[in-house]
């Protein structure tokens, strides 16, 4: 499954633990891909995959959200086009 994938996906996910876990698994990709591009800490940081994964441990801890809406649209928006392509390049891929 896709990183992207999995950050739309926990967006309805409840169990904490499941969720931070996962964004362990998929923090290795982000890295492995901001830093193939020429990035670095702050791109890091700043990745669509990471917003979504922070907003969804935010609301879940009772944090209600991480107050920017307008950068979660964009993160939200980002990782959907990412998975479109993925589905173009690769169509057998399923979404469970």
């Amino acid at each position: 499954m896709s990183i992207y994938l999995n950050a739309l996906d926990v967006q309805s996910a409840s169990n904490l633990s499941g969720v931070v876990l996962q964004f362990a698994r998929d923090m290795e990709q982000v890295n492995e891909e901001v830093r193939a591009n020429g990035g670095g800490t702050e791109q890091v940081n700043r990745h669509p995959v990471c917003r979504l994964y922070a907003e969804q441990i935010a609301w879940l801890t009772g944090g209600g959200g991480c107050g920017n809406p307008d950068t979660y649209t964009q993160a939200y928006d980002a990782c959907q086009r990412k998975v479109e392509e993925e589905q173009e390049v690769h169509p057998q891929t399923e979404r469970n």
